[in-house]
């Protein structure tokens, strides 16, 4: 059984949002008492991002507390909407200083030995190296964010290996050994996908490690390099 990670948390996240606001627009389902509560629904997802990155990464979390903590008591009627027009400017105020505090508390990489990998970033940075000696995978969520993936100290025992990617205005760095193979199964809308690798007889050679990077890219791009 397949391990559920984040991206797939985001996106169910996703369907539960629209299955009940096209229920509301059909009059299928009268699902305003439920959409009262959604605000609720990202905030835990936030926490949880939080919690799962062990307090590494702050920035998208917090932004999406801040935002959706707005939304949801304006929902339930604790917050009017002459205060929000008001006090809306405070969040990009933290917001900025967050993105400052996670940008003079993270100067260096994180370097990880993990076999599989389940990077997150939205609204700021993430930059892992794995070390790890049987590498086997994993996946890439950026939204409004950026991911820089190291894997040149990465070893694989069996290959190939796969990386599923999901990038939404943001974008995606990953390194790899020299004599990797390289194999594009991502599709690009409007956005892209590219290796930038210049060729090498290396990976011309049998029984080469191979690295198939899969998904969607839309507004950003993904970027392979040495």
């Amino acid at each position: 059984m397949k391990k559920i990670n984040i991206q797939i948390l985001f996106a169910v996240l996703l369907v539960f949002l629209g299955t009940i606001l096209l229920l509301e627009n059909l009059d299928i389902y009268d699902a305003l008492y439920i959409l009262k509560y959604v605000p609720l629904v990202f905030i835990l997802f936030a926490i949880y991002l939080m919690i799962q990155s062990g307090f590494k990464n702050l920035s998208g979390p917090i932004v999406i507390i801040l935002v959706f903590g707005f939304l949801q008591l304006y929902a339930l009627g604790m917050v009017t909407r002459d205060t929000i027009s008001q006090w809306w400017p405070i969040i990009l105020i933290l917001v900025g200083l967050i993105v400052i505090m996670n940008w003079v508390r993270s100067p260096t990489i994180e370097r990880e030995d993990l076999d599989n990998i389940d990077l997150f970033s939205m609204f700021g940075g993430v930059e892992t190296a794995i070390t790890s000696k049987s590498f086997r995978g994993g996946s890439l969520t950026a939204i409004f964010g950026g991911i820089d993936l190291d894997l040149r100290d990465a070893e694989v025992k069996k290959f190939p290996i796969r990386i599923n990617s999901f990038i939404l205005f943001g974008g995606a760095d990953i390194k790899v050994p020299e004599e990797w193979e390289v194999r594009m199964k991502v599709v690009p809308l409007l956005g892209g996908a590219s290796d930038e690798r210049v060729r090498s007889a290396e990976r011309k050679k049998e029984g080469k490690p191979e690295l198939e990077i899969s998904g969607l890219v839309m507004f950003g791009g993904i970027s392979v390099k040495d």
